[in-house]
């Protein structure tokens, strides 16, 4: 059942209902409710995801129980759970997601042709997987220093919206929120409605039109001019922002009309003026995971220059590899780590920036432009079929100059009302990037200023919903 379905928009507003109907001294039943909806959920997916989910929490709150019981009593025994849930995890990645890649490139090495077969990916696998090592590291460091209820747990891990993918949420923010879960929040609840139509917005209007046209490039990037190439790359630099950031504002907003604050995923990263500062804004559950998770013990930037340049690395590789089995996203990555090493060898200039303010003037502008176009770059490789595709793409960007200009083989519905639309989306982006999404800008505004602005988007909602294929693109990773 995808979010932007009818049948989803239905059963929400039934479950809001049924949930908010029961008295708030029922905590528990609507802590029950919250848990079938979500394995429905999962399972009108495929019968069989459930059951992945149920062994990944069954397990992690068994590793999670013992080491906060126990691991006073034995001290030495719960550096060895950790591990080996940890193993267990990484396996189970493996051979679901990366046993085939892996297996046909060491195949091809040989010049054999690789397996045909293909395991079942559980839809959401490498989200829940996170959330599940996080709450065993967490209990092995006393962060979490109280062993939660197991239906807590459990609605931690498959609370529906954020199951398919993310934002990743640490058991630590998530689980106390449960305790107070039958309080109405009308504001809390207002607030959910409106990212919800923000992030219908994103990916209905803008992100499943410039689709079309990153179609289109991708489909005959070897007969367009430079100028075409590089228009479709920058339409999937916004695309790929307005899509997944789009479902994660579904995601939080849905969260917020049950009384629970998600952890938030996208902070403004395309108005960023540094590497550095572009992934503090994007897909923040995933880089603050591996930032806590795996930089940090490695060392961070505790041991020199040199060390903080692999392990930064290191960590973009393996960032890179977990959005999925393709050799582009284990380049994308790297390249993205590399990105950052002009900013780890000028130690000054990240606190210089912390400390300058964001206001529209030539040198911020300037610098946003660099930041979005290595960004921007780099997505090539995300977005490809293959590293001969990309390095194809990016051959063809530079001698394809000679060549006509021509976008009359993108067709888009209304093109110039749609134009209109997205330089309307950068506005709001701009007018609410000192908040937690773009629309709250209209907060504090009139009545009448607000409302016409709901009315736009939900017009342009139903005008442009048709434009794309309904599927999420971080719903493969």
């Amino acid at each position: 059942m995808q979010f932007e379905s009818l049948l989803f928009l239905v059963c929400l507003v039934g479950l809001c209902a049924l949930f908010w109907s029961f008295p708030s001294r029922w905590q528990t039943l609507r802590k029950v409710i919250l848990l079938v909806a979500s394995y429905g959920f999962y399972g009108l997916l495929d019968w069989r995801f459930p059951v992945f989910l149920l062994l990944a929490t069954v397990s992690a709150y068994v590793c999670g129980a013992y080491l906060l019981k126990f691991e006073e009593e034995r001290p030495r025994r719960g550096k060895p759970i950790v591990i080996g849930y940890v193993a267990v995890c990484i396996v189970l990645l493996f051979i679901f997601k990366y046993l085939t890649f892996f297996a046909g490139s060491f195949a091809s090495v040989f010049g054999q042709q690789g397996p045909t077969f293909r395991l079942l990916l559980p839809i959401g696998l490498s989200f829940y997987l996170f959330m599940s090592v996080s709450y065993v590291i967490d209990c092995y460091r006393k962060t979490i220093t109280k062993t939660p209820t197991l239906l807590d747990f459990s609605v931690y891990v498959g609370f529906f919206p954020h199951l398919v993918a993310g934002p990743i949420d640490r058991a630590r923010n998530f689980i106390p929120q449960l305790s107070s879960i039958g309080i109405f929040d009308s504001g809390l609840f207002t607030e959910g409605l409106r990212q919800m139509l923000y992030g219908y917005f994103k990916k209905l209007v803008i992100a499943d039109n410039l689709n079309v046209i990153v179609g289109a490039v991708w489909s005959s990037y070897d007969q367009q001019n430079s100028l075409v190439i590089l228009v479709g790359a920058i339409a999937y630099s916004i695309q790929i922002y307005t899509d997944f950031s789009g479902y994660s504002d579904i995601a939080i907003g849905t969260g917020k009309l049950f009384g629970i604050r998600m952890m938030r995923n996208f902070s403004f990263p395309y108005f960023s003026r540094t590497v550095s500062e572009f992934w503090r804004g994007w897909h923040i559950s995933l880089t603050s995971w591996f930032t806590e998770y795996l930089y940090i013990p490695l060392g961070g930037n505790r041991k020199g220059t040199r060390r903080t340049i692999f392990n930064t690395l290191i960590v973009f590789t393996l960032c890179g590899l977990w959005h999925g089995a393709n050799w582009t996203f284990v380049v994308w990555g790297f390249l993205c780590g590399v990105l950052f090493i002009p900013l780890l060898l000028n130690a000054g200039s990240k606190a210089r920036w912390k400390s300058t303010p964001l206001q529209l003037n030539a040198v911020n502008i300037g610098h946003m432009l660099l930041v979005f176009g290595g960004i921007t770059l780099c997505w090539i490789f995300f977005r490809s079929d293959s590293l001969a595709q990309a390095f194809d793409i990016l051959r063809c960007l530079v001698v394809n100059v000679g060549r006509p200009v021509s976008f009359g083989f993108v067709s888009i519905t209304m093109a110039p009302v749609f134009f209109l639309l997205l330089l309307m989306f950068v506005c709001m982006e701009w007018a609410g990037h000192s908040r937690d999404f773009g629309l709250l800008f209209v907060q504090g505004k009139p009545r009448l200023y607000r409302w016409s602005v709901y009315v736009v988007l939900l017009f342009a909602i139903f005008f442009y919903f048709h434009s794309g294929d309904g599927q999420f693109i971080y719903q493969n990773f």
